[in-house]
């Protein structure tokens, strides 16, 4: 057993200060250059096997190929040499004043969502280095994530990483890492890629914006079946707090299929910092919120509502003021999620409702009146030419308009109308003047009462929309559909240019269909150099990667491409405009 005080090499122990399944973690001191280090050595039951001393080994070679400020930096490696002369392996790497983030979280949760995203930020950065270098971490989790003193983020533990092949980019999944934070194809054994570590990813956001895990279960078998099945509660449901935005983002890097995941981890950091920016938290400036919420965090969260319920406010207000009202409604959402009795808030949205409930009353009776006009005069010609008409049994108008209900001096009925859509109960002025309607028969039809009911498209330019099992039906210019409805109707919108959109209309309530723009495919191309590694927008990825087009009114975008680390190559920023659905190249260019 190594005990406190004993030296290896040049690095003497000076505190145990962690124990993990391989190896035992202490604090020293590296007497040459009198730094402070932290010493990780294998267990010594382990140290008599290759498998474990190849693991251990990997580990090292896969932290010394990184250099990230959110990675734990590695400075030694004893070798396979220097590990028999010193009865132990061992890894020197930089020393973390902090703790784990599952320490960190244990004895606080975190109460805001967002601060839960500016942690998995971090995290979500170290892994796009890594997987720019071609390594899987295959398990990533809060006991592998330390926070220092100063609020930065530290991914360390690649123990069980795996060196891709940049060919084929996939590797066969081993059941290696902790079963609560596995991907469904890394629980059955299918290949695995980038897009495991996305998923881990998406569950450490999950737990730090839900205070709870996904999956969970009576046993591991439990929850590696759950895993599988990839059945969990909606992280919105849980914590209404996390919002729309934020929702999408974790549930998007969870889903059950790696194709429907952020294709690149790279993606997913652009979708956090756009959620951070709209809650007015510039993405440069992580570090130092992290930094002042980990030193004082009761403080800070004091502070940190009344700064996000102003910033949304605005952002509300704004949104209203450029006609976005699905926009602005989420954002208010989120504004009473925090604080419920926000008398601002609560004023304009009772200003929006009452203007809501204005402009639907004066379209429902105009909408009425005409229908009844026009029953009226289908009635007047239906008349007989008797100069004493008979009286007028209630009826209902319908679309199309049909023979009304009358009642004959044989006192037989005619037959009902065909039932299509029925749009209003109109009962129309007794002609005869004696204020006496005779009743329907007994085998009329109920009386339906319908709603008006709108709801927006965008983009509306060729966008059709289906009611139940009616037909398609063009969205007219300007997006607005204002249909009549008697209960809740599944209402499906489509677009060649986006996924289509299905939703559940209820009466009276005004629905808005955004549709996303597909992705367009950035291929970057460097044949001078196929060493060169390639930025999108300043993040290091894969040379193809998706653009998307998220909550933008526009299906086309700017990003900015360069080509980095060749003397052969220009590394001048190249402004590449790409256009939703479309396939793009980008050339490197000889310096």
């Amino acid at each position: 057993m190594i005990q406190v005080g004993q030296v290896l090499d040049k690095y003497e122990l000076l505190e145990r200060v962690g124990q993990g399944g391989m190896a035992v973690v202490y604090r020293g001191i590296d007497r040459s250059l009198k730094r402070v280090v932290a010493i990780k050595i294998l267990h010594k039951h382990l140290s008599d096997y290759q498998e474990a001393r190849d693991r251990f080994e990997r580990e090292a070679q896969a932290v010394a190929k990184l250099r990230h400020e959110n990675i734990l930096e590695i400075f030694d490696y004893s070798g396979s040499q220097d590990a028999e002369a010193a009865g132990a392996s061992y890894i020197v790497t930089e020393f973390i004043d902090g703790q784990t983030l599952k320490q960190v979280t244990t004895d606080r949760p975190i109460q805001f969502p967002e601060i839960g995203a500016m942690v998995v930020l971090q995290v979500c950065r170290a892994l796009a280095h890594a997987h720019h270098v071609g390594i899987l971490h295959r398990d990533v989790k809060p006991e592998n994530i330390m926070v220092r003193a100063d609020g930065v983020v530290k991914l360390m533990d690649f123990g069980i990483s795996h060196m891709v092949d940049l060919e084929r980019l996939t590797v066969t999944g081993q059941l290696l890492g902790s079963p609560a934070y596995m991907a469904p194809e890394h629980v059955e054994g299918r290949p695995l890629d980038y897009r495991t570590d996305v998923f881990a990813a998406g569950i450490v956001l999950y737990q730090l914006t839900t205070g709870k895990l996904p999956f969970e279960g009576k046993n591991p078998h439990e929850v590696l079946k759950r895993i599988a099945e990839c059945r969990f509660v909606d992280p919105r449901q849980v914590n209404p707090q996390i919002g729309n935005r934020l929702g999408r983002i974790i549930l998007r890097a969870m889903a059950a299929s790696p194709s429907d995941r952020y294709p690149a981890i790279g993606e997913m950091v652009i979708a956090i910092e756009n959620y951070l920016e709209e809650s007015g938290i510039a993405s440069e400036r992580i570090a130092s919120e992290l930094g002042r919420y980990f030193v004082a965090p009761v403080a800070y969260e004091q502070a940190f509502e009344t700064r996000l319920v102003d910033h949304l406010t605005t952002r509300g207000q704004k949104l209203l003021g450029e006609d976005n009202r699905a926009g602005a409604l989420d954002v208010f959402d989120r504004v009473l999620t925090v604080d419920p009795e926000n008398v601002k808030v609560l004023a304009i949205l009772d200003g929006i409702n009452r203007r809501r409930r204005m402009r639907s009353t004066v379209v429902g009776v105009a909408f009425v009146g005409a229908l009844g006009f026009c029953a009226y005069m289908v009635h007047r010609r239906s008349l007989p030419p008797d100069s004493s008409p008979a009286p007028v049994v209630a009826y209902q108008a319908r679309e199309p308009l049909a023979q009304p209900w009358i009642q004959t001096s044989s006192e037989e009925v005619a037959d009902p109308p065909a039932i299509d859509s029925v749009i209003a109960v109109v009962t129309p002025p007794d002609p005869a003047g004696v204020g006496q309607v005779v009743a329907p028969p007994p085998d009329a039809p109920p009386t339906v009462v319908t709603v008006p009911t709108q709801f927006r498209v965008f983009p509306d330019r060729d966008s059709d929309y289906k009611l139940g099992t009616k037909d398609w039906l063009p969205v007219p210019a300007g997006g607005t559909v204002l249909v009549a409805l008697e209960a809740e109707t599944e209402v499906q919108v489509r677009n060649q240019c986006c996924p289509s959109q299905t939703a559940t209309l209820v009466p009276g309530k005004e629905q808005m269909f955004s549709l996303a723009f597909y992705p367009a495919t950035l291929n970057a191309i460097c044949e001078l150099d196929p060493g060169t590694s390639v930025t999108v927008d300043g993040v290091s990825g894969p040379r193809n990667r998706l653009i998307t087009f998220e909550n933008t009114t526009d299906r086309t975008r700017v990003v900015t491409v360069e080509f980095l680390g060749s003397e052969k190559v220009k590394s001048t920023p190249q402004q590449v405009k790409v256009t939703s659905n479309e396939r793009k190249d980008v050339k490197c260019e000889p310096r």
